[in-house]
């Protein structure tokens, strides 16, 4: 009685020191240059100089940083997304390690990973990628992500873990997509500081058209058709609404329209134009909106039918048909005569 138990407390000592020395050991090192099996993150992210994202059903993603612009660029035909390439480099820059995979999930966790994960090559100026990332699905909790740490050679290190970035509680795998239409840069006007030189506005339906430009001492002036002569005009009404052209984004690429509906908005004439440019017109912006019917039944303020989506129109932008939000271009469609 008294020898089992003492081997049943010799047991639960072996089991507790077995856990503890899971616990505390450093994580185990790869066989790969001696790189530890957890250095999943960048220290200085200034130095990463492309990003390839690929994912199991062949979406890709190739983003690189380009000397001295303000955008990356992506897959070598558009510009990206700041704010997105921004938040993979936060997310390099912070990510942590939480804990090991648990012993009873390794199988599964390893078998997800080997099946869906993420691929993500990481590039600091070298023709070989300095770190790569295996990335899956969240843990149950959903606190973390399931990661395994590659390198150059194809080498994998021997067990994945879950990761999370600090000051986040979340999981991480949603922020590398491979989507183009949601990767590319959204901007329609961007004339940063005072670029903006000139604006037109085209009210088709109304047949008012109107110009504002700046001159060369810096002074606001507009012209209109039909003239106005007897209005009266605020100047600084004109100069906001001027200033309201600096920066305005679409919504997104994914117009979600079928190829027959696509072809018949390319051909139907414009509710509205709109141009921006610089100084020198070295930097000129068009875009054409257009109507978009309703998704659903909404009524105006005397309670009439409204024959047009009240949130998005399509807009013709650079040959493409995209969605824009009404909340973003309201303001630019408003006189300010």
């Amino acid at each position: 009685m008294h020898r089992n138990l003492r081997l049943f407390y010799l047991l639960i000592f072996v089991t507790i020191i077995a856990v503890l020395v899971r616990e505390y050991t450093p994580y185990e090192t790869m066989e790969m240059k001696g790189v530890e099996a957890s250095a999943f993150s960048i220290s200085d992210t200034a130095t990463v100089s492309k990003i390839f994202i690929a994912d199991k059903d062949g979406g890709q993603a190739l983003l690189e940083r380009i000397p001295g612009q303000r955008y990356w660029s992506l897959n070598g035909r558009y510009l990206a997304r700041r704010d997105a390439v921004d938040l993979l480099l936060k997310t390099m820059k912070r990510i942590r390690v939480q804990s090991p995979v648990p012993s009873g999930e390794l199988e599964t966790v390893n078998r997800l990973l080997a099946g869906r994960a993420k691929k993500v090559e990481i590039y600091q100026g070298d023709d070989a990628p300095a770190k790569v990332w295996y990335i899956g699905s969240a843990n149950q909790s959903h606190t973390g992500t399931y990661m395994l740490l590659g390198d150059a050679e194809g080498n994998v290190a021997k067990e994945p873990f879950i990761t999370h970035m600090e000051g986040f509680t979340g999981f991480l795998s949603t922020r590398f997509f491979t989507d183009e239409r949601e990767w590319r840069y959204t901007g329609v006007f961007d004339f940063p500081g005072r670029s903006l030189a000139g604006v037109r506005v085209q009210q088709h339906e109304s047949n008012l058209d109107y110009t504002m430009r700046v001159d060369s001492f810096g002074s606001l002036s507009w012209n209109s058709t039909p003239t106005k002569p007897n209005a009266m005009i605020d100047t600084l009404a004109v100069q906001n609404h001027f200033n309201q052209f600096r920066k305005v984004h679409l919504e997104t690429y994914n117009n979600h329209l079928s190829s027959s509906a696509l072809d018949s908005i390319l051909t139907v004439p414009p509710a509205f134009t709109l141009s921006a440019w610089n100084a020198d017109s070295s930097v000129v912006s068009n875009v054409e909106l257009l109507w978009k019917l309703p998704t659903m039944d909404t009524y105006d303020n005397e309670g009439k039918l409204n024959p047009w989506d009240g949130a998005r129109m399509y807009a013709r932008y650079k040959g493409e048909v995209v969605l824009v939000q009404t909340f973003a271009f309201n303001p630019l469609l408003t006189s300010p005569f």
